[in-house]
């Protein structure tokens, strides 16, 4: 894989776990991705702001935590499958430990044509910490309404306005900021499902897996929801779902799965949910259709 991207874990990137934030994890990958794109000759500097709108899919896999001052590698590479077009990653410099990881589906041909061209045949093994694990088929859900969504039990936790900072110089929401703003709802939901009172600074919530189908592309100005719901439920991974509307059309841009887990602050570990908690998480779970 090639060398594109190299940084470290800032002190303001680190989230309530003490841990590289899922929205700045993201834009190191995409960092990676666009380098590796301009190196490859795949696309040119006048094609990067315009880089959101050719990504059909993100699947994004977070094998381990990088914690503040940690120095990061991205790694390139163009894959030969059917599925995804690219894989970039993330790896402690130190350990060579692989700490997040991201396949992406372009939704341009001649994108794709020329990763194609280049593309590293590389064996299963070699990128298997990368491939979908607990999210292996995409939501069909784009059809929906607002209002459809909330029929189903699906929660509004997130709300607002896109910002032109949040956005490439032709006004396309970036996709780390679109994961972003998903993530700064997710307390929303867990406080909904548990009372607050049983809240417990020892513990927090972590993200391994999330995926993100669009569907329309959120641009400055637009105002948006983000609702969200459980979908699966186990005693140490749970499955949502995340859709976000453009209030502006009414459509749902925006179709994401996540796999989370309860971690143990102190031990840094997955906590075993007790038999009380998955019974009031499954009674809140939803049915989703089509799916």
């Amino acid at each position: 894989m090639q060398l594109t991207y190299r940084g470290s874990v800032n002190r303001w990137e680190c989230d309530e776990n003490d841990h590289l934030n899922v929205r700045f994890c993201e834009q190191k990958l995409y960092q990676t991705l666009q380098l590796g794109l301009l190196l490859n000759g795949v696309i040119d500097s006048q094609e990067i702001s315009n880089l959101p709108a050719k990504i059909a899919r993100q699947h994004i896999r977070f094998q381990a935590e990088s914690r503040i001052a940690a120095p990061l590698g991205g790694y390139f590479s163009a894959v030969a499958d059917q599925d995804f077009h690219v894989l970039v990653e993330l790896r402690n410099e130190v350990s060579g430990v692989v700490a997040c990881s991201m396949l992406c589906t372009f939704a341009d041909q001649s994108i794709e044509e020329r990763l194609h061209r280049i593309a590293d045949h590389m064996s299963p093994e070699d990128i298997n910490h990368a491939w979908p694990r607990g999210i292996k088929r995409n939501l069909n859900l784009p059809g929906l309404s607002l209002d459809e969504a909330l029929g189903l039990g699906f929660r509004v936790i997130g709300a607002g306005v896109i910002e032109s900072n949040e956005c490439s110089t032709q006004g396309l929401l970036m996709p780390h900021h679109c994961m972003g703003r998903i993530s700064d709802s997710m307390p929303h939901l867990w406080g909904a499902v548990f009372p607050e009172s049983e809240a417990s600074e020892e513990e927090g919530g972590a993200v391994v897996e999330f995926r993100r189908t669009y569907h329309e592309l959120l641009m400055a100005g637009d105002a948006f929801q983000v609702v969200s719901g459980i979908i699966e439920v186990g005693a140490r991974v749970q499955s949502f779902a995340h859709l976000m509307f453009n209030l502006r059309t009414g459509h749902c841009c925006v179709n994401a799965q996540a796999v989370a887990l309860r971690m143990d602050l102190r031990a840094r570990k997955a906590v075993t949910m007790s038999e009380a908690a998955l019974a009031l998480l499954d009674a809140q779970r939803i049915q989703l259709p089509n799916l």
